[in-house]
Parts: C-alpha cells; sequence; structure tokens
C-alpha cells in the first residue's frame, strides 16, 4: 500500500489487517487490486482471506457471498499479472495491490514508496495438493517437500528474501479443497457483480500475418473461447486494407459460438494492415451495445503484429479510447510488442506476446480473468 494512504487508514483504524483493508475497500476508502484467483496463488489467497473476513465459520455463506459482492464493486479490474498491478499503481489508479513479501523485498523502489502488510496463508512454505491425487503425485509433492528443506536451499531461500515475517500468524483457518474449489467457481459467477461484459475481438487479416502467425491467432481464438462465459456479449472485426465486422455484438450463446468459430477458421490473409481502423469500428460497436446498456462492461482485444501501414495512427485514437475508457487488450503474432504495450498502456490492459511458450495458459487466464 502506498506510504501516504496507509498513514490515512492508520489514522483511521489505528491498525492496518486483512479486515481493515477488505473494510476500506467495501467502503470506496482504498483503491486496490489484486491477481485472477484462477491462476494465481496469490489471488487465490486474498479471495479466501477476503470470504473468511466475511464470515470466519463458513467461506461459502450468504453473509460471505454477500460481502464479497460488496467489496468487489468497489475493486477498478482484475489484474492479469503482478506487473500490470505495479503499473497502474505508479500511474496513481491504485493505492496498493497485492504480491508477495519476496518480490517486495527485492525492489528498493516497492521499499521507497509501499508498506507491505501480510495477509492470509504463508506463501514462502507450504505446498497445497487439492482434488483427488494418485498416490504418485502424493509421493511426488512428498520429496520436493524433502528437497525444500534442506539446509542448503533453506538458506538460499532466505537470501532470496523467502522466510521472513516469522512471528507472523495467518487469520485464516485451513480450508478444505472443495471449498477452495467452490470459492474460485463462486468469483468467475460474481466478480463482476451481474454487470453484463460486452467484449470486441479485433483481429489483424493483413498479409504479414499469413502463415503461422494467422494460425497462431486463430488458435488463440478457438481456444480461448471457452473461458468466455455464455452471458457475455461478443463481437468480432477483422482488419487487412479495409474493415470488416464479421459477428454483429451477441450473446455468446450455443449458436453465437458456432457463428464465432466458423468465422475464426475461415479468416484468410491478404492485403495492408490498417489497425487502427478497425479499432476504431470495435470501439464504435462497443459504444453503440453501451448506449442500450450503460452498466455494462466494455473491452477490446486486438489481435495483431502491430505494424500499421495504413489508415488512422495511434495519436488519431488515443485520445478517444481515454476519453471512452475502453481498455484495450492486445495480443502479439511476431509483433512489434512495443507499439502494442503502448495501445494497451492507455487504459490499465494488458498486453500478451503470443510467441511465448504458454501463451494458450495466459489467454485462458485473461480470459477468465475478465469474462
Amino acid at each position: 500500500m502506498s506510504k501516504e494512504k496507509q498513514k490515512e487508514l492508520m489514522n483511521k483504524y489505528g491498525s492496518i489487517n486483512q479486515k481493515v483493508i477488505i473494510e476500506a475497500v467495501a467502503a470506496n476508502e482504498i483503491a486496490m487490486g489484486y491477481t485472477n484467483p484462477l491462476a494465481s496463488s496469490t489471488g487465490l489467497n486474498f479471495l479466501l482471506s477476503t470470504l473468511v473476513t466475511f464470515d470466519a465459520k463458513n467461506a461459502l455463506s450468504d453473509d460471505a457471498v454477500k460481502g464479497f459482492e460488496t467489496f468487489q464493486n468497489n475493486i477498478p479490474y482484475i489484474a492479469y499479472t503482478t506487473m500490470q498491478m505495479r503499473e497502474s499503481a505508479e500511474s496513481g489508479v491504485l493505492d496498493g495491490f497485492i504480491l508477495e513479501y519476496q518480490t517486495y523485498i527485492n525492489s528498493p523502489d516497492l521499499r521507497a514508496n509501499y508498506v507491505f502488510t501480510p495477509f492470509g496463508y504463508r506463501h514462502d512454505n507450504p505446498v497445497y495438493a487439492i482434488g483427488n491425487l494418485s498416490q504418485e503425485k502424493r509421493q511426488i509433492l512428498d520429496a520436493f517437500i524433502e528437497f525444500c528443506k534442506k539446509d542448503s536451499y533453506q538458506k538460499l531461500a532466505t537470501e532470496y528474501g523467502f522466510n521472513a515475517y516469522d512471528d507472523y500468524k495467518p487469520e485464516i483457518q485451513d480450508l478444505d479443497g472443495e471449498t477452495i474449489l467452490q470459492a474460485q467457481k463462486l468469483w468467475k459467477e460474481k466478480k463482476n457483480n451481474n454487470q453484463e461484459i460486452i467484449a470486441v475481438f479485433v483481429a489483424d487479416v493483413s498479409g504479414s500475418m499469413d502463415g503461422e502467425p494467422l494460425n497462431n491467432l486463430k488458435k488463440s481464438l478457438l481456444n480461448g473461447a471457452q473461458y468466455i462465459g455464455n452471458d457475455c456479449s461478443i463481437g468480432l472485426v477483422t482488419f487487412s486494407n479495409d474493415v470488416n465486422v464479421n459477428l454483429p455484438i451477441a450473446k455468446f450463446d450455443i449458436n453465437h459460438r458456432s457463428y464465432f468459430a466458423g468465422a475464426v477458421e475461415d479468416m484468410q490473409a491478404l492485403g495492408g494492415t490498417a489497425m487502427y481502423d478497425g479499432i476504431i469500428v470495435g470501439a464504435k460497436m462497443l459504444m453503440d451495445a453501451k448506449a442500450n446498456n450503460p452498466n455494462a462492461k466494455i473491452m477490446l482485444f486486438v489481435l495483431s503484429d502491430g505494424e500499421p501501414n495504413r489508415g488512422h495512427n495511434l495519436n488519431d485514437v488515443k485520445d478517444i479510447l481515454a476519453a471512452l475508457k475502453i481498455p484495450v487488450y492486445t495480443i502479439g503474432y511476431n509483433a512489434d510488442i512495443q507499439a502494442l504495450q503502448t495501445l494497451s498502456s492507455i487504459n490499465e490492459a494488458a498486453s500478451i506476446n503470443a510467441d511465448s511458450e504458454d501463451v494458450i495458459y495466459k489467454l485462458g487466464s485473461l480470459f477468465n480473468a475478465e469474462m
């Protein structure tokens, strides 16, 4: 938490702990972010701690769920990565965010500007097994635990910032695996507080995407679609020399999913790269949809190599996107990643390099977090 905000809360509450922070968020006194609890162990730790704060005896009770909904209503967004949250904090969007103590203690800039408050389960030594594991997997975990407990590795861990806060006692009791799994499902259902999600995918089908880049783009959309909820409304736009609306925005039910998959499979690469023209068309679709549902949460996903060579440019659209507060999530294929990151930074959105080995995991995490 920023030192300024920490001082403010200390003056009001007298101390800072998990309960105080959650109550302050619920009361709209602090803007903070946390990572996707379906992909981040720290995010999961925070989710469980939040639910238990509202009901210490039953993390899934009506009181816990109601409290979480109030809390979640004042969260600006769920971050894709800790780095994304750090950048948002630096820009003034967030007063605080969650991260590992080991990261904090090894970052001079964080230590200079932020105060660390421990919460939830300890993350520097436990191993958790969730589900019905085979005997072989349990043996692997046991062997890994014994490996980590060796003196030489414990010494290394301490040097790298682990094994600190020895006097810290978790504020949360042990939860069984089924409760943890149900908490994740609850988060997926409740994270948007019944706010409709409307998204438009803007895909690059220019000549420079021919071959492997376009094939990977198609895989990204087809694999990523499984993480999009049925209640979301989705549109699809492609661009090359011109812009084409392949699918108007509609509920992502079984029929629209089928149309979406067919439109993706039919994509062919040819022509120039009018990326910002595609973004303008996608943004217009979102604003028209939002006019019919003012409370909807809107977003753009741009999949491209990030090298526009015709039509509008970044300067033509950045002020418009900023004014409309449309987050633009970018996914780069053999791309000018810096250009795409600049586009995403306008409204604190994430940028993914699709050439990384774990891109399917990253996309699944992103779509889970946002939709």
